[in-house]
């Protein structure tokens, strides 16, 4: 059969594409590199039917904390690593802190075990089918990790906290939760329940501005400014769009093509109704 990707991470791969069509690739990989190859990697070919047994996924245009979650509960998985994090089998996929040269900040690296049994299942990853968790589906606390998680750092940041959005309900996250329910004379014990999700969200609900000020309220494009430009760029990331200068320059036109691509609507490098709408759906205008 000569050197080809295992099985069961074939299956995942094509599933992964169905949910994300529009996803980035240009971090993803299977088959190592020269520095893999001068070492033990599941990236190398397998010595018994040159299968290999690992895959990374590009963490732009996915949920990766959705992929995460959807590996750590397949049978046929041995590791994950994403964002300096591990959840291997052999620790019952609790996550611990990875320490290897590759943070692994920019790709979900997924290993599957090297029985025949494992590599080569078919079985479903349910990634085309998974619910994305929302902020209020469930109790938060510190050591929780999620999307969820994720959600909940941003709207703290809208608050004026300065949180990672990493997905990760650390010590920082915790301190900010105990202040926000101290401010609004809440149970003070740091944990999200269904009343401090209640006051967050009515916290962040967008106070009504004058026409025209809204983001939303007018299409724009390259060459224009304000504030609503400002939001696109916040929105779409530094990364992509450079820091927010609320001038739309090439770049910005260049990330907004690149958040087009990613939610399957028109690429035309202009944000109109149709790229505005899916921007309030993200955030919950």
């Amino acid at each position: 059969m000569g050197v080809h990707l295992a099985p069961a991470l074939a299956v995942l791969r094509a599933e992964v594409n169905q949910r994300w069509p529009h996803r980035d690739k240009a971090s993803d990989g299977w088959i190592g590199d020269a520095a893999h190859q001068a070492r033990k990697s599941d990236h190398n070919p397998d010595g018994d039917d040159s299968s290999v047994n690992a895959a990374d996924f590009d963490r732009d245009g996915i949920d990766p904390l959705l992929l995460v979650r959807r590996c750590i509960e397949h049978p046929s998985t041995q590791y994950v690593i994403f964002d300096r994090t591990i959840w291997s089998r052999s620790r019952g996929f609790r996550p611990a802190r990875y320490t290897g040269s590759n943070p692994h900040d920019k790709h979900v690296h997924v290993s599957v075990g090297h029985a025949r049994s494992l590599e080569d299942s078919t079985r479903a990853w349910g990634i085309a089918t998974a619910t994305a968790s929302k902020l209020g589906d469930r109790t938060l606390r510190k050591g929780n990790k999620g999307s969820d998680v994720r959600e909940l750092q941003s709207l703290a940041n809208r608050l004026g906290g300065r949180l990672s959005v990493d997905g990760v309900f650390g010590a920082r996250t915790e301190a900010w939760v105990r202040a926000f329910q101290t401010s609004k004379r809440l149970a003070v014990d740091g944990i999200v329940g269904p009343k401090t999700t209640a006051a967050i969200r009515a916290a962040t609900k967008p106070t009504p501005k004058p026409a025209g000020r809204r983001p939303g309220t007018r299409t724009v494009r390259r060459g224009l400014s304000g504030e609503d430009v400002a939001f696109v760029q916040r929105f779409i990331g530094e990364r992509r769009c450079g820091k927010a200068s609320g001038t739309f320059d090439a770049r910005t036109e260049e990330g907004v093509r690149w958040y087009q691509r990613m939610q399957g609507i028109g690429v035309d490098g202009v944000v109109g109704r149709v790229t505005w709408t899916r921007m309030r759906v993200t955030v919950g205008y």
